[in-house]
């Protein structure tokens, strides 16, 4: 499987995408702080780990705001950061849909 070259011509090395991964598992611990706090810590060392931070906290924070009108938004937010987890670990810039321009 190749890797997926980011809009800056760069692609995450193993480091960076096991902390993406983090980033995005980490809404079931810390919802909106472990990723800030990581996007915080390395925004100036990794734009990769950057993205996904600034993508997990404005989907954990809008997703909280809904949370309370439907049970549908709670599966949602358990399989989601699963999956933009996974999708982060192969090295892909995927952002969450409607925020894929957060972060860039």
């Amino acid at each position: 499987m190749s890797e997926t070259i980011g809009p800056w011509g760069y692609v995450a090395d193993r480091d960076e995408k096991s902390l993406a991964l983090l980033v995005h598992v980490s809404a079931f611990f810390l919802p909106v702080i472990g990723p800030l706090v990581l996007y915080v810590l390395k925004r100036d060392q990794s734009r990769f780990v950057a993205y996904h931070s600034l993508q997990a906290v404005v989907f954990q924070l809008l997703t909280a705001l809904i949370s309370g009108a439907t049970c549908g938004v709670g599966l949602l937010l358990l399989v989601m950061p699963l999956w933009m987890g996974l999708r982060a670990q192969k090295g892909e810039w995927a952002g969450y849909p409607l925020l894929e321009s957060v972060g860039r």
